[in-house]
């Protein structure tokens, strides 16, 4: 299972609760970069996105072609079109989120090169928008992040899943 997302969509924390309910590993595809580039701001800064693109795609490529995980990508994991390619055949779910809720989880978050800037909010809502179809595109289900607290995400999450099972078996 592979969640994708804007950034502040929960992808890691939500990832963390529903591996622990799937009893699968749970793997993060920044925390994998970060072990193969060092920190992705400093990354960022030194390379370029178009360099971190690249080591992306790779990450994601690995982390796919091996056992089964709970997944979450980056959310610009899905601008290059090896990675939407990739992600077909998974199950992808994109947790959808308001630009309110991103402004409130992401505040004060120094960490993310691609907010850095005047206007963080208004970076977010225009990487947000832009990345959208790609979001939409890849996914086997939506599902409303709004919510406070991972776990209950998570359990939105199953509930999808297995509706979309009974769909199929009735």
């Amino acid at each position: 299972m592979v969640l994708v997302g804007p950034m502040g969509s929960g992808k890691s924390s939500v990832g963390r609760a529903l591996a622990a309910r799937l009893g699968l590993p749970f793997v993060d595809l920044d925390a994998e970069l970060e072990g193969r580039i060092g920190t992705i701001s400093a990354f960022f800064a030194e390379r370029g996105e178009a360099a971190f693109r690249e080591q992306e795609t790779a990450a994601l490529a690995a982390v796919l072609a091996g056992p089964a995980v709970v997944l979450a990508t980056g959310g610009g994991a899905v601008l290059a079109p090896a990675n939407r390619a990739a992600l077909s055949g998974h199950h992808v779910i994109h947790l959808s989120i308001t630009e309110q809720t991103a402004a409130r989880r992401l505040a004060g978050d120094a960490t993310r090169p691609l907010l850095a800037g005047a206007n963080p909010q208004a970076a977010w809502a225009r990487i947000a928008r832009d990345r959208a179809p790609h979001y939409q595109a890849v996914a086997t289900h939506t599902v409303d992040a709004n919510a406070d607290g991972a776990a209950h995400v998570a359990a939105a999450v199953l509930r999808a899943l297995r509706t979309e099972h009974e769909e199929h078996t009735s």
